[in-house]
């Protein structure tokens, strides 16, 4: 293949622009609409306006030299992707040394003809792809060619999950919280292109309709928070069925192909020699009826946005995840768990639970004590503030007998609840950069300990595990040959 070159595509120059760009142009738009066209009106119009067109058009000047700043070249080997103006900088990857190759499309990159393209190396310290470009589709087809090409090109497994199993996983795995923090990623996003006076008055005619229509049925505030949770829940079920929806997994001796999106398109290549640790991950419903989704840690990998998932195989049974880790890591074992919590630790997993538990209780007493006329509100609102808190509570629950630390063949297996989540993760040894065992003043007394595990990664990643005997956790990791940093700092 003859050498390709180009630069980026036009769409990026809005992200060259500033948020004041938006800020600006869309009251000088709203005001040239209300004109009376006339030359007259439109003369003073510009009187008014001048100095504020001429910043737009300095904000897109330097925004369109930061554009074709940028320019890129690749062949079947290696691609160049050069930076500036005056002063020049060139980054030149080639392909053997890419970890992780990310090809994103949402609905208006494809409506456009546009691709997202993230490159990530193991050279990065950062929570970031090494190089991040957005390319003509067609130069992003043919990049992802040219890298799969260069790879091993013998299927060893490929999988696709079932279509209805997936839309009905998706249901019962969907989170609450997962829905509001993307939910919350949009919000900030449109933030930076709507008015800031015209989106405050969109939301309150939003939430003051709302509010209208059900306050004959119950108090505002418990529709309100009501409306919310069911909303939040609701997105994070049509992302996760619109993100996997035509996944495709496939594997090659050195990498892993990943392919999915039901509107936006998605595609993945990882190399398995440059994967940090795999991750089973569920919630507790996931936990009941026994299904889990797998993730893996590559540099790159699920760290290109906000709403970037690291899936290697979307939520599915539990047998078919084993299958899976069978067939693309057939040398990572499923070692048996040797450490467990102490018995003396378990009063210490309902920490946090007991701790979101009071604090609606304080501000309950709080409104009570200082508005008593809103104590019927207050009411409602504390019984829906306390369900995280029981929830969370039922979750460490199950964590207790679930919690704990074990090693076979080289590779360490942590089994650990983090917030309302359940994570089994599997790491080689090498990939272990350091444990720390760390005693609390109650943990002390109670000759218990937690045990901290990072593991190597483009990002800070770590790995508790609460509650293990201080004496047996001490000599577990002695006895496999691991280093250890003991603190009783419970700060560090």
């Amino acid at each position: 293949m003859a050498e390709r070159s180009g630069q980026q595509h036009p769409i990026k120059l809005f992200s060259y622009t500033t948020r004041y760009f938006w800020l600006l142009i869309i009251p000088i738009l709203r005001s040239l609409y209300s004109l009376s066209f006339s030359v007259d009106a439109l003369r003073v119009w510009l009187a008014g306006t001048w100095f504020d067109l001429i910043v737009i058009a300095t904000i897109l000047a330097f925004a369109w030299l930061r554009l074709v700043s940028v320019t890129y070249s690749f062949n079947q080997e290696r691609i160049i992707v050069r930076r500036g103006i005056f002063i020049n900088a060139e980054d030149l990857i080639y392909y053997r040394e890419i970890s992780t190759l990310s090809i994103k499309r949402n609905i208006i990159y494809k409506i456009v003809g546009a691709s997202k393209v993230y490159i990530g190396t193991n050279a990065g310290i950062f929570d970031r792809a090494d190089i991040t470009l957005v390319m003509k589709r067609s130069d992003a087809d043919c990049l992802y060619g040219c890298v799969m090409n260069s790879r091993a090109r013998t299927i060893n497994y490929s999988v696709s999950p079932n279509r209805l199993r997936l839309f009905i996983f998706s249901i019962i795995s969907s989170s609450t919280l997962s829905g509001a923090i993307v939910a919350l990623a949009f919000v900030i996003e449109v933030s930076r292109l709507i008015d800031r006076e015209l989106e405050a008055r969109l939301i309150m005619d939003a939430l003051n309709e709302f509010a209208a229509r059900m306050s004959a049925i119950v108090p505002p505030i418990t529709a309100g928070i009501s409306a919310v949770i069911a909303l939040s829940w609701l997105i994070s079920f049509v992302t996760n069925l619109f993100y996997f929806w035509n996944y495709i997994l496939t594997k090659s001796p050195d990498s892993i192909y990943v392919k999915s999106g039901l509107i936006a398109k998605n595609g993945h290549i990882i190399r398995l020699d440059r994967i940090n640790f795999i991750d089973l991950r569920q919630n507790l419903s996931a936990k009941l009826f026994r299904i889990s989704s797998l993730h893996c840690q590559c540099s790159g990998y699920g760290s290109t946005g906000r709403s970037e998932l690291s899936v290697v195989l979307p939520i599915t049974t539990s047998n078919e995840i084993k299958g899976a880790i069978q067939e693309v890591f057939p040398e990572y074992p499923n070692p048996e768990i040797q450490l467990k919590p102490s018995l003396r630790s378990f009063p210490g997993f309902y920490f946090w639970p007991v701790i979101l538990a009071i604090l609606p209780l304080a501000a309950y007493a709080l409104i009570s004590l200082i508005f008593p006329g809103w104590k019927t509100i207050a009411e409602a609102a504390l019984l829906i503030a306390e369900v995280p808190a029981v929830w969370l509570a039922v979750v460490k629950t199950v964590a207790i007998f679930t919690t704990g630390i074990g090693f076979s063949d080289g590779h360490l297996v942590m089994k650990y609840a983090k917030r309302y989540g359940f994570h089994t993760v599997i790491s080689p040894k090498d990939r272990i950069t350091k444990i720390v065992i760390r005693q609390s003043v109650p943990q002390h007394i109670g000759g218990s300990c937690t045990a901290i595990i990072y593991t190597a990664s483009d990002k800070k990643v770590r790995h508790i595990i609460y509650g293990l005997r201080l004496d047996k956790a001490l000599s577990f990791f002695d006895r496999q040959g691991f280093d250890l940093y003991y603190s009783e700092n419970p700060l560090q």
